[in-house]
């Protein structure tokens, strides 16, 4: 990894250097007992001692960064990328591979989809965004660790949707933010979203897709309409109801759901509502498979 500093300037700032040798050194492994945390000056000292060569200062802590990163095998040596990156970012915030770079290794799964790190990763993208408001790498990396990790799926969405106008964004994004927004119960804001792509698209073939992709946030929609009418109707009498006319007869839904396609719909073994022309649920997640179906497969 080479420097962004010329060596003039590394020849000026080797007293620096020589200093923050001195008082910080990469992170050691111990022999034996709890892991520890390194022990990073603060920002504040590094920028008196190294005025005028901050950059160079980052840059050193950028190297530290990277090999902490090869050393790491434990979800707690991941943790320790975090104060590396908030420290060069704190004396250089436009070092800007930083903060991809670090939010995409800290995340450490310690199996069964049982993830660490992923608090520090969102912080460091919102750092980073809070100057980067445009970056597509960093919006997609934050859409992403907002619903696979902390299920905040509808400012997923609103991230996504944003990403989706950036220049040279996938043209997947726009279909997976209107999942998203299916996903966290705002389909009407899914809804207004496909349909402004629908009648923004210059050829026939897109718009059919964005149209289709309305029908399914239509059909959602009724979906969830059921849904509510079936746990009311668990919460009053404790089980799950027979059929969605019972719904119907008790007044638990005002009228019968609609299927665009002109299908008919049932309950399923789950207690949810299933329609008899779509397979599944216009959702991110599936218990099936315990875990996310998100770019690579839910828009296939």
């Amino acid at each position: 990894m080479s420097s962004r500093t010329s060596l003039p300037a590394l020849l000026v700032g080797l007293f620096c250097l020589t200093t923050l040798f001195l008082v910080a050194a990469p992170p050691r492994k111990p022999p034996r007992g709890p892991h520890q945390e390194p022990l990073l000056p603060r920002q504040e000292v590094l920028r008196l001692v190294g005025r005028g060569h901050l950059q160079l200062v980052a840059d050193y802590y950028w190297l530290q960064l990277i090999q902490a990163t090869g050393a790491a095998r434990e979800a707690s040596e991941y943790r320790d990328i975090y104060p590396y990156a908030e420290l060069v970012t704190d004396l250089d915030p436009h070092f800007i591979s930083v903060y991809s770079f670090a939010a995409g290794v800290l995340p450490t799964n310690l199996g069964r989809e049982t993830w660490v790190n992923t608090e520090e990763s969102t912080r460091v993208l919102r750092k980073g965004l809070a100057l980067y408001p445009d970056d597509l790498e960093m919006n997609v990396l934050l859409a992403y660790n907002l619903s696979a990790f902390h299920k905040e799926f509808r400012e997923a969405a609103q991230v996504l949707e944003h990403a989706s106008k950036l220049p040279g964004a996938p043209s997947y994004l726009a279909p997976l933010s209107t999942r998203l927004y299916a996903q966290s119960g705002a389909v009407d804001a899914g809804l207004a979203l496909a349909r402004s792509l629908a009648e923004g698209a210059e050829d026939p073939e897109t718009r059919e897709l964005f149209m289709q992709r309305v029908r399914d946030l239509e059909m959602e929609g009724e979906l969830r309409r059921v849904d509510a009418a079936i746990g009311e109707f668990h919460e009053r009498f404790g089980v799950a109801p027979p059929d969605i006319d019972t719904l119907l007869a008790l007044g638990l839904l005002d009228e019968p759901p609609h299927d665009p396609k002109g299908g008919g719909f049932f309950i399923g073994y789950d207690g949810r509502t299933y329609s008899e022309t779509q397979q599944r649920r216009l959702e991110i997640y599936t218990p099936d498979n315990r875990g996310y179906r998100w770019l690579t497969q839910v828009e296939k």
